[in-house]
């Protein structure tokens, strides 16, 4: 769903790295940071760092998401 709204949103793109496997590309540069914000939301529960990256790309998740 992160991924969905940073391409409804901010024009975020899917890309594939050769050893890491999917990405997401945000003006044509990979955002290696997005893992670790997921992660501590799922697993403390803690939505800070998702949400502080979320607003410094742009990407706004009060926008319903479309999903194709």
């Amino acid at each position: 769903m992160v991924c969905c709204a940073a391409m409804d949103t901010a024009d975020a793109t899917p890309g594939l790295d050769w050893l890491d496997g999917p990405t997401l590309l945000h003006n044509g540069e990979r955002t290696a940071d997005l893992a670790p914000k997921v992660l501590t939301l799922i697993e403390d529960g803690d939505p800070t760092p998702l949400r502080a990256w979320l607003a410094e790309l742009g990407i706004r998740p009060e926008k319903p998401v479309r999903l194709a």
